[in-house]
């Protein structure tokens, strides 16, 4: 989900312990359902009701799997939409398992789990492979679009810091220091945009060092998505209210053209914003709690820069992934 940071201070209602994290504890009970829209029109195509427990999604080949604070994983088949398995991963933990990515180049899903343990399991059989520590508490987990980089990158909140990790061994490669503790990141390229609770930044990843540097100029990043086959993100930005736009450079040009760093401002209405885009580029969409127990998910076209879609949900957003087929996985909790 490049996987966003979530700041959930809004879904008072579901939690346990109050924070304003991804770290939160969560109601052990906790009903979710996953909603299965059209893209890039978001009609609505099925929905699996009743996951108790669930926290995140992650799309495969053929199905997709639902991560729970039990510590379990749930299988479901993308065609009929049927449970196929229940897979344990790892001890119960109400502030656990609201991150999973997935690595190709492994035939590997990564998920944050209890105490925070990164696991790693095989897809799409759920077999067990490795269970590991990088930092205390990992708070997102991004893998570059160029599956030729043996590296995957991990954000630590306690610790402000970035680390590198190697897929084959798991073993930590690098790292470097943040200014302030990430909220979410996205590796486009050589570098990874981060945003923290304090100003956006970089990290350059292409040479012997990680090199952090702070941006000023950016306004502060919510929610950020590499744009696949192009060489642009989506950000969601924190301004007086919350706006998306697409970004085309990390610095401003003193030479003409003065092409601008961003365009395609729009308006996105509420917080906790996920975010995830289309593999053909064409569009990101965003997942987004309103208030009241009600979501709001949008679709932006990443080419003409405006909304096209709009729908709101029942529920607070937990988590939004787009199958390999084209249709949106939406996980949201009542």
């Amino acid at each position: 989900m490049v996987k966003i940071y979530k700041i959930a201070c809004a879904a008072a209602a579901l939690l346990i312990i109050p924070g304003c994290t991804d770290l939160t504890e969560f109601d052990h009970t906790l009903q979710a359902g996953v909603n299965i829209f059209h893209t890039p029109d978001l009609s609505i195509v099925h929905t699996v009701e009743n996951i108790s427990g669930a926290r995140s999604l992650c799309a495969l080949s053929d199905c997709f799997i639902v991560a729970t604070t039990e510590g379990t994983l749930i299988r479901f088949d993308l065609e009929s939409y049927q449970q196929t398995g229940v897979f344990p991963i790892g001890s119960p933990s109400s502030a656990g398992y609201f991150e999973m990515e997935y690595s190709p180049t492994e035939s590997s899903v990564y998920i944050i789990g209890a105490l925070g343990q990164i696991i790693e399991v095989h897809a799409p059989d759920m077999e067990f492979m490795d269970d590991f520590s990088i930092c205390e508490t990992p708070v997102d987990i991004e893998f570059a679009m160029d599956i030729e980089n043996p590296n995957f990158y991990v954000a630590g909140v306690t610790s402000q810091r970035l680390f590198e990790v190697r897929k084959q061994s798991n073993a930590l490669s690098r790292s470097c220091n943040l200014w302030a503790s990430p909220v979410c990141m996205a590796v486009h390229g050589d570098t990874i945009l981060v945003g923290t609770l304090a100003n956006t930044g970089i990290a350059s990843i292409g040479g012997t060092t990680m090199v952090p540097r702070q941006m000023s100029h950016f306004p502060g990043i919510l929610a950020i998505e590499a744009v696949p086959n192009d060489t642009t993100l989506c950000a969601v930005f924190d301004q007086s209210t919350g706006t998306i736009a697409t970004i085309f450079r990390y610095f401003p040009m003193y030479f003409p053209p003065f092409t601008p760093m961003w365009t395609g401002t729009e308006l996105i209405t509420g917080e906790i914003h996920n975010m995830c885009a289309s593999s053909d580029g064409n569009h990101v969409y965003v997942l987004s709690y309103l208030g009241d127990n009600a979501s709001r998910l949008v679709s932006y076209n990443c080419y003409s820069y405006i909304i096209e879609s709009q729908i709101d949900l029942p529920g607070y957003p937990l988590d939004i992934e787009i199958s390999p087929g084209g249709t949106l996985l939406v996980l949201t909790a009542e």
